[in-house]
């Protein structure tokens, strides 16, 4: 049996619920590929995927054509706009991260580039090797920390506290 006649014969027999969680999947792998501009492969997802995903669904949920009309659109929709919120934080956030970068050596409290940095482990001295990591690793703290500082990315879970009584919570 050919590779798409297999394909074809176990998409005919799945169930719903499998056939609609592909659908989405691909849905937004195509939405992903186009917005990255790749249309070679949003091609082969809406010639040869989907289709076939979309009749088996349509033809197993038990639902009315129109109904499953309008879910398929709803889920356009919906992955549509998801994938566009994801490209737009990512956009943020890289923007964020690629400004802090620029500012690293400006940055107060971050040692210059051959600064003496505090090794958070004993290292002998003849160890070279290991006196490079330790300092590579030195380095990344105190790069981290300049981009995000710990303290303002970690939050402690309320229930590590004790309760208070009303009375003495402000």
């Amino acid at each position: 049996m050919p590779a798409t006649t297999e394909t074809s014969a176990r998409v005919q027999s799945s169930n719903p619920r499998f056939l609609w969680n592909e659908i989405v999947r691909w849905t937004f792998e195509l939405c992903i590929l186009r917005k990255e501009g790749r249309e070679g492969k949003v091609a082969v997802i809406l010639e040869e995927r989907l289709p076939a995903l979309i009749r088996a669904w349509s033809s197993r949920s038990g639902l009315p054509a129109a109904k499953c009309q309008e879910r398929l659109c709803s889920l356009f929709g919906r992955v549509q706009e998801s994938v566009e919120v994801g490209f737009m934080q990512q956009r943020m956030i890289v923007g964020e991260i690629c400004a802090r970068f620029a500012q690293l050596p400006s940055a107060p409290g971050l040692p210059a580039g051959s600064g003496a940095f505090g090794l958070r482990r004993e290292i002998p001295i003849d160890d070279v090797s290991a006196m490079l990591d330790a300092l590579g690793e030195a380095e990344f703290e105190t790069m981290g920390e300049a981009i995000l500082p710990v303290r303002r990315a970690t939050m402690l879970p309320r229930e590590l506290f004790a309760e208070e009584p009303a009375a003495l919570s402000a």
